[in-house]
């Protein structure tokens, strides 16, 4: 239950409309008890005239009957409306929470979870959390309430048929949903568990697809899935048998409820201490109630793997940041020198990447960095950002980067990861992202200064050509250099760029390095590349071997 409260406190924002769907939904119940009760005890009033031949002012209980069936299916509409605006307005709040919240754990943290785990927890763990509302705590809310509201009024009129009513109500409004929620626990819990794991596993087996066929592991994989399937099949299956239970049940309180409650009106009018036509009144309402109490047999249901799908998304979000955020964060310098003193750094079970590494780069100076593959120049920009922890020191401006918020650290400094990732937008979105309120002279710089001003005048759409999911619609070359164009747009004091200039022609590399030498001129550049022609960028080369580094003036 406490990860339930944490996750309805993130989306406490919406309250007004998740109270709004609550009311609207009591006062549905109400006009649908009403009109039936109305009907029940207008027909038995009608007869009785017409029996007795007394004079019947049926004008007004006929409007009120009319009024309780448009107001019913109009209200129905706008509950309906607004239950599921306020549980698509708590998906929303939920999704962008959860997105700030695993920002700071890439990519140290997230490596921990497959890609398919990450995904699924993003899309389907959050999709299910539209239950939570809808289908828990609206329909728990609203019983209980209808409930109350229908007891007193059968008491006012007839005490033992309100005891009766209670008993059944009770009984299928708590009994029930107790039986049916503790029955669900186990193939709830297994359902979501295993829905988390046969997504992972299809989407690794789409995107290892190649390798699984090279390998001939490629019907093992399917076989596997199919397994999950079918675990996952049968704990849904027992679900369904539970909720048939609970449906069954339900029927048979209403059933017991409405014979209950005709016994004893019966008695009461025989007793004359309540009119005939209440008896008819009172036996149609009872009927009525139990639409309160239906939902609330599969609230309950529901409610185990509703906390497992809350469980999954905490255990993500609650983890803690490879370097948190100091209590009382520096404020930026002024100087954006870098310092690396004794640097150390492992990956958990692995070789030290870098040990006692020392490297300077002072304001204003461009830097490029070089060495073979795997030495950690891309795990060096890594926790230049403040992606993964360390051992030494690492400053800029002489303030060690622990003791700087991470989102003004980062400000501070514009990058070109080693492997950039395109949103699946027009070209133009996905170059704004580095500066949104860049102008057009600005933007326009940044094309040419990235390579990107002939190729993108060819294109008949222009900069509103759409790059495709993870930019597949583009070559390797473009994309690198539509997110080169990004972080030259940011225009930060600080500039790390790995391999700039991958994927480009010759020529093309000669004209953007010329560009950048030129742009970035004053700037505290480090250019990782194992490409000659970027070293022109650099004022000073310095080599990364052997989890040293082995300084080298040009």
């Amino acid at each position: 239950m406490r990860a339930i409260g944490r996750i309805l406190s993130v989306a406490a924002g919406q309250w007004r409309w998740m109270v709004g769907g609550i009311l609207l939904g009591v006062l549905v119940i109400a006009a649908n008890s009403i009109l039936m009760a109305l009907s029940g005890w207008f027909i038995a009033s009608m007869a009785l005239a017409g029996v007795t031949g007394a004079h019947f002012e049926y004008f007004f209980p006929a409007a009120a009957i009319r009024g309780l069936a448009i107001f019913r299916t109009v209200g129905r509409y706008g509950e309906r409306l607004v239950s599921h605006e306020a549980a698509l307005r708590m998906l929303a709040d939920l999704r962008v929470w959860l997105f700030r919240r695993l920002e700071p754990l890439a990519p140290a943290v997230l490596e921990r979870f497959s890609g398919g785990d990450v995904a699924g927890r993003l899309r389907a763990d959050v999709d299910a959390l539209e239950n939570l509302y809808l289908r828990i705590l609206a329909p728990m809310t609203t019983g209980t309430l209808a409930i109350g509201a229908a007891l007193l009024f059968v008491a006012s009129l007839c005490l033992p048929a309100a005891l009766a009513l209670a008993c059944a109500l009770l009984t299928a409004g708590i009994v029930l949903p107790l039986i049916t929620g503790h029955l669900a626990r186990a193939p709830g819990e297994s359902a979501t568990e295993l829905a988390g794991e046969l997504r992972s596993m299809v989407t690794e087996g789409l995107q290892g697809a190649e390798e699984l066929f090279l390998l001939g592991a490629a019907e093992r994989q399917a076989a596997a899935v199919d397994r999950l399937s079918a675990e996952l099949v049968a704990a849904q299956q027992k679900l369904a048998g539970i909720a048939a239970l609970s449906q069954a049940g339900n029927v048979i309180c209403a059933g017991v409820a409405a014979a209950a409650v005709l016994l004893a009106g019966a008695a009461a009018v025989g007793a004359g201490t309540m009119a005939p036509p209440s008896l008819a009144m009172l036996v149609l309402f009872a009927a009525a109630t139990f639409e309160a109490v239906g939902p609330m047999a599969g609230a309950l249901q529901l409610l185990p793997g509703t906390t497992a799908a809350c469980d999954r998304l905490l255990a993500l979000s609650e983890a803690r940041p490879p370097v948190p955020d100091p209590s009382l964060p520096l404020n930026l310098p002024q100087s954006t020198a870098i310092s690396l003193r004794g640097l150390s750094f492992a990956y958990r079970d692995d070789e030290p990447v870098f040990d006692a590494l020392d490297l300077d780069l002072a304001q204003g100076e461009r830097v490029a960095l070089v060495g073979p593959s795997g030495c950690g120049k891309s795990t060096l920009v890594e926790i230049l950002l403040r992606f993964r922890d360390y051992q030494g020191s690492v400053r800029v401006g002489g303030v060690e980067i622990r003791d700087l918020a991470a989102e003004e650290l980062r400000g501070l400094i514009s990058c070109l990861p080693q492997r950039p990732h395109l949103f699946n937008t027009s070209i133009r979105a996905n170059i704004l992202i580095g500066n949104p309120a860049a102008d057009t002279a600005e933007l326009e710089e940044a094309l040419r200064d990235a390579g990107l001003s002939s190729w993108v005048a060819t294109l008949p759409a222009g900069l509103e050509t759409a790059v495709g999911e993870g930019g597949r619609e583009v070559s390797g070359g473009e994309g690198r250099r539509i997110a080169l164009a990004r972080a030259l747009l940011k225009n930060a004091a600080i500039l790390i760029l790995d391999e700039p200039t991958e994927g480009m022609d010759a020529v093309t590399e000669q004209q953007v390095v010329a560009r950048l030498a030129r742009r970035t001129a004053g700037k505290t550049v480090l250019v990782i590349t194992h490409r000659p022609a970027c070293l022109a960028l650099a004022d000073r080369v310095v080599t990364l071997a052997a989890r040293r580094t082995i300084g080298r003036e040009r």
